[in-house]
């Protein structure tokens, strides 16, 4: 399943809200797997808080919405499609988090950080910034 979230909600509570409303969508889907697959690994329910806190900082932030999408590890993947390639945050759920750029003709930016790691999140949140403006 893949979810794209709306910046249009101004008021953080009310984005909150929406937010934990899309994640109940996809906590669902992905605990409900439509065939059964010895490979699948559901996302635990940390994968969630994570992903909860990451986009209230992305708000906060003023970075857009990204594209929202889980793999069979239980992996969420926040992803953006930039004019000259992808950005993308992997949420591991255990505070782990993957900041991943591929641009063309650039060598990838790729740097794992955990959530209590301020610094290395305050970095990433600066570089996500200079790709939107």
């Amino acid at each position: 399943m893949q979810s794209l979230f709306e910046n249009a909600r101004t008021d953080q509570t009310s984005f909150r809200h929406y937010v934990k409303a899309e994640f109940s969508k996809i906590r669902k889907e992905i605990t409900e797997p439509a065939v059964e697959d010895q490979d699948f690994f559901p996302a635990p329910d940390l994968v969630f808080n994570d992903a909860l806190f990451l986009m209230e900082t992305l708000f906060i932030s003023g970075i857009p919405s990204p594209d929202i999408s889980w793999t069979e590890d239980g992996i969420l993947n926040f992803k953006w499609h930039l004019e000259d390639g992808i950005a993308m945050l992997e949420i591991y759920g255990d505070g782990l988090v993957v900041y991943d750029v591929t641009r063309d003709d650039e060598r990838p930016d790729e740097v794992s950080f955990t959530l209590t790691d301020t610094a290395s999140l305050q970095d990433c949140l600066a570089k996500l910034n200079r790709l939107f403006q």
